[in-house]
């Protein structure tokens, strides 16, 4: 496989995780060029990671050896300069989310298909070791057969630690935009497309005090709300219970566990590309009643921690979706984070606030295969 030239246009916070995590583990990319609206912004990316060309975004899209341009721009930019990079010809790689609404989404993706490039979007972390290792537990049948899903994203905002916050919680954002993702394809990814959705929304907190950047000490008003509480449905039966907040200051509420008629899986956090799965299995449970010892007891009460099948170099990172579309790029191929994955996501998304907004069930219109696994064993870029 060759060489693929990635630009960055975005140097904001997540911009050096994704330049980092290319250059220590990814040689099949290499970042050529990154551009930001703050040009200081762009030299200082490029000095900190080696980056060739700091420049406009005009000048990266007018590049003839840039192959592949990383979106990671704040959300409200998203379709406008996904537009731009397909116009321009490149194959392009968005950050979450793709789209506002499937509308948009897809008129996106005819554009790139018109153009005859391909297109993926975060969140990638589906195909990282973590929940790699969970699918091919699944997949396996070590909890039988799964029957529900508790997802958490239970945090307290952004602005304890992101110097720009404004845009989380302008319209077009919350945390239904920028964490529901991560647990979304997870969802997806392990246990396959939804079918229904029922939701509710508030706002726990309207006036966000701002604690690091330019900005500190001052205040922000949510123009969206930042709870969204979920029930759904998925095609194959499983239900789920998902909640996403930027409200909350500690929960002991599990972040994801699959709970399957055989056992339960549970995984630490779908926002992170590393994280050791555990099993609790039904023998655990019943042995007791066969064997009144305190190491039955002892074991009735312990998940047990599985090894993970891949490569974990960081526990938080970013990049593998890229690299997956510069491999399907290279064959001819389909990548795993799609343009069938894309829509279906961005539908359940939509779906979140419709039917919070209704107060009816929103029956989703769209779908999409599983995405194909790794095979486990391989070096971090053998996917």
């Amino acid at each position: 496989m060759r060489v693929y030239n990635v630009g960055i246009i975005g140097c904001g916070v997540i911009s050096r995780t994704y330049a980092g995590d290319i250059r220590a583990f990814y040689p099949e990319l290499r970042v050529a060029a990154c551009a930001d609206v703050n040009p200081s912004l762009a030299k200082k990316l490029a000095d900190e990671f080696d980056i060739p060309r700091a420049c406009k975004t005009e000048e990266l899209l007018g590049d003839s050896a840039i192959d592949i341009v990383l979106n990671l721009t704040p959300p409200q930019f998203h379709v406008a300069l996904d537009r731009q990079i397909i116009a321009a010809g490149k194959h392009l790689f968005s950050e979450k989310p793709f789209a506002p609404n499937v509308a948009q989404a897809r008129e996106v993706l005819a554009l790139a298909a018109q153009k005859g490039v391909m297109v993926g979007c975060a969140p990638d972390t589906f195909l990282a070791s973590g929940l790699q290792s969970v699918r091919w537990y699944l997949d396996a049948g070590l909890i039988g057969k799964p029957f529900f899903v508790t997802a958490n994203m239970t945090t307290f905002g952004v602005e304890t630690w992101h110097p720009s916050p404004e845009s989380f919680y302008s319209r077009g954002s919350g945390p239904q935009y920028d964490m529901a993702p991560y647990y979304l394809s997870a969802i997806v990814g392990l246990l396959g497309p939804i079918e229904s959705i029922a939701a509710y929304n508030t706002c726990g907190l309207e006036k966000r005090r701002i604690y690091v950047g330019p900005r500190a000490g001052s205040d922000l008003r949510a123009e969206v709300p930042t709870h969204y509480t979920a029930i759904m449905r998925l095609a194959s039966g499983v239900l789920v219970n998902l909640n996403v907040s930027y409200d909350i200051y500690r929960s002991n509420l599990p972040m994801f566990e699959i709970y399957g008629d055989g056992g339960t899986l549970a995984y630490p956090d779908p926002n992170f590309g590393g994280g050791a799965p555990k099993v609790y299995r039904k023998e655990q449970f019943t042995d007791p009643v066969y064997r009144d010892t305190q190491e039955a007891k002892d074991r009735s009460r312990t998940f047990y921690e599985l090894p993970e099948l891949f490569p974990r170099p960081k526990d938080y990172s970013r990049g593998i979706g890229v690299l997956d579309l510069a491999k399907a790029i290279e064959t001819g191929g389909k990548n795993r984070a799609n343009g069938e994955l894309i829509v279906h996501i961005t539908e359940a998304i939509e779906g979140l606030m419709i039917s919070s907004e209704s107060g009816a069930f929103y029956r989703m219109t769209t779908t999409c295969e599983r995405p194909e696994p790794i095979m486990p064993g391989g070096a971090p870029d053998e996917i």
